[in-house]
């Protein structure tokens, strides 16, 4: 038998959201939040609709909301001595990351799909792919719009796909030589993590 998620009240929804009850009321006749009514009239949400919710409006979901703290993050980078060196920093200034990398953007884009990683490093000097065409497609599919991605260059701030690139709305851009002191700070910022 199935057991029934926890719903919050209009007051739970503003304890996590840190607004006032009237607001919460407010987004729910704007149609901004998905809730039932209750037979004596009260409104109720599903947590999996909050978080939802939460998620894409790019809100931070609290803790006990979470379905496991752990955060997944793949790293696509044509360069192998990259991928190990951010993989060493990444699992010493982040231990709580599981990580996948990819050495091609083909196969990274096949382990987006099957790992759904939280957020995303990605090279933008991948052969043979258009790294800002990948940036779109991710923010315009409703499956992944809300994944971060790092983008990571040795290109001139002010080259087309730079330009491209962030037009699109990555959430951070690290030059090359990528520091990794800068990656994991960046991973956290995104991820909402504290560094080890």
């Amino acid at each position: 038998m199935a057991v029934r998620r926890k719903s919050l009240s209009t007051g739970d929804i503003a304890r996590y959201c840190q607004v006032t009850p009237a607001t919460v009321v407010n987004w729910i006749k704007a149609g901004k939040l998905d809730v039932y009514t209750t037979p004596g009239g009260q409104y109720r949400m599903d947590v999996g609709e909050f978080v939802k919710f939460l998620q894409e409006n790019r809100l931070p979901i609290p803790e006990e909301l979470q379905p496991s703290n752990e955060r997944r993050v793949l790293l696509i980078d044509n360069d192998p001595e990259v991928l190990e060196r951010a993989t060493q920093s990444i699992a010493q200034q982040l231990p709580s990351i599981i990580l996948e990398e990819s050495d091609n953007g083909f196969d990274g884009l096949i382990k987006m799909g099957s790992f759904k990683p939280h957020a995303t490093v990605l090279d933008l000097s991948l052969p043979n792919i258009d790294v800002a065409e990948i940036c779109r497609r991710l923010r315009a599919n409703q499956d992944t719009r809300n994944m971060f991605v790092i983008a990571v260059g040795g290109e001139d701030a002010d080259s087309e796909l730079v330009r491209r690139v962030r037009r699109v709305g990555v959430d951070a851009f690290l030059n090359r030589p990528l520091r990794m002191d800068e990656l994991g700070r960046a991973l956290a910022r995104v991820l909402k993590l504290s560094l080890g």
